[in-house]
């Protein structure tokens, strides 16, 4: 166990992988504020975490006292309190059941006790939050009375713990990981620590906090400033108009090139700007054949392809240099304010799944499944990068995420979900210091 900043520890289990997310991070941590925290108590003694290879992969044991309750493994939409249950924290669209699929799940969960454990991998962790137990020497049965009188659900319950309680971890196929501690005292003092371990928060321009308006997905040029003037002439307050795939030559998978339906981009922006708008573009980076830039992606893309196009291997520098080239000169340089980055996400839940395989590999050397796990992130360094390097604040949408985003200037977004789903969703995003 070493200590990093003032209550945050590191401790290092086996052989870790060569990609986490901390490997690939772009933001350091924020250490100058870090270090003007106050000390704080180690939640765990040294030898208190163990873990240990296994022919599945690696496996962790982490203490969990009998009152704790736990929460948190990010975008949680069907629970909140994880305590007892089993989640495998898996990058999906439309999860279909309390299993762990998110949008943007976070191996990183909470204690009542005042401490938070980040768990840095981007395999598809499967946690046992405290409903694993191990064969005791002494654990009586229940009486036969005890056990008739009881309804199923009361049954199961009493019959899940032997009073040695744990969150067990299981990593597939890795030799090792490093486990992240964050002290408390309280749960808000660890969540704070986590934010600026992951490089702090963002600001975000004004203009993005107000209202939005997207245009449909056949919009032309010429609707699109109809609308906008309407909206003017109405006083209906909008500061952002965004287009759907309509804009794009090719959608699914995309050009990046503009339509014939908008025969004058930039003649169509600065009218909008001069109404004040901001105007965002809806995309993903699945590369058409007909794209610019697609031959000279072709040897920074992944083996398998998505609707016709490549997946770029946004771990490789030359890949976000030609995508971040050619959006910055084709789209921001005449005036686009900001990204709607969909599909980089995945997709096992619908009739027709249509991302890339987990057995995929990409020049970086990662698979399909920490591609998917860590898709998301580079997407926001790919577009927050464009922005930062013209020192201009922006604001877009994503629809994935994982661990360590608090710095980039993204809204998570979907729509597909019920509106319990959605609040439950906001409650578990701020264990992780998230903005859906």
């Amino acid at each position: 166990m070493k200590q990093l900043y003032p209550g945050i520890w590191k401790i290092t289990l086996g052989t870790p992988e060569t990609v986490t997310p901390t490997s690939v991070r772009h933001h350091s941590p924020a250490e100058e504020t870090l270090q003007r925290l106050p000390t704080a108590s180690c939640p765990f003694p040294d030898d208190a975490i163990t873990g240990h290879a296994a022919r599945r992969g690696f496996q962790v044991a982490i203490p969990l006292g009998a009152d704790e309750q736990l929460y948190g493994f990010g975008l949680q939409l069907l629970s909140f309190n994880q305590r007892g249950l089993k989640k495998t924290l898996r990058v999906n669209s439309d999860p279909r059941a309390d299993l762990g699929d998110s949008h943007a799940p976070v191996p990183l969960y909470l204690s009542t006790a005042g401490y938070g454990i980040f768990v840095d991998t981007a395999r598809y962790a499967t946690f046992y939050a405290g409903c694993a137990h191990p064969v005791q020497a002494q654990n009586p049965a229940l009486p036969a009375d005890t056990v008739n009188s009881m309804s199923p659900e009361t049954l199961y319950h009493a019959r899940g713990s032997n009073g040695d309680d744990r969150v067990m971890v299981e990593i597939p196929g890795a030799d090792g990981v490093d486990i992240y501690l964050f002290a408390g005292p309280r749960m808000s003092e660890a969540v704070q620590r986590y934010i600026l371990f992951s490089g702090g928060g963002c600001l975000p321009p004004r203009w993005g906090l107000g209202p939005w308006y997207r245009c449909h997905g056949d919009f032309d040029q010429q609707q699109v400033l109809e609308f906008a003037e309407a909206f003017r002439r109405e006083q209906i307050p909008c500061d952002v108009i965004g287009l759907e795939p309509g804009w794009q030559s090719h959608s699914y998978s995309c050009s990046y090139v503009w339509s014939d339906k908008f025969p004058d981009p930039e003649a169509m922006l600065s009218k909008l700007a001069a109404e004040h708008y901001q105007v965002n573009l809806w995309t993903h980076l699945f590369t058409h054949p007909s794209s610019p830039i697609y031959s000279a992606l072709r040897d920074h893309a992944g083996d398998y392809e998505v609707w016709g196009g490549l997946v770029p291997d946004l771990l490789q520098p030359e890949a976000r240099q030609l995508i971040a080239g050619h959006f910055t000169r084709a789209h921001v340089a005449i005036g686009v304010s900001g990204y709607k980055m969909d599909e980089c996400d995945n997709s096992d839940f619908i009739y027709t799944p249509w991302s890339y395989p987990e057995l995929s590999v990409f020049p970086s050397g990662i698979d399909g499944e920490q591609m998917h796990s860590l898709m998301g992130v580079q997407c926001m360094e790919l577009i927050d990068g464009i922005y930062r390097a013209r020192n201009q604040r922006a604001y877009h949408e994503v629809r994935s995420a994982h661990a360590l985003v608090s710095p980039y200037p993204f809204v998570l977004y979907s729509d597909l979900y019920q509106h319990k789903d959605f609040i439950r969703g906001v409650a578990n995003s701020g264990f992780s210091g998230g903005r859906p």
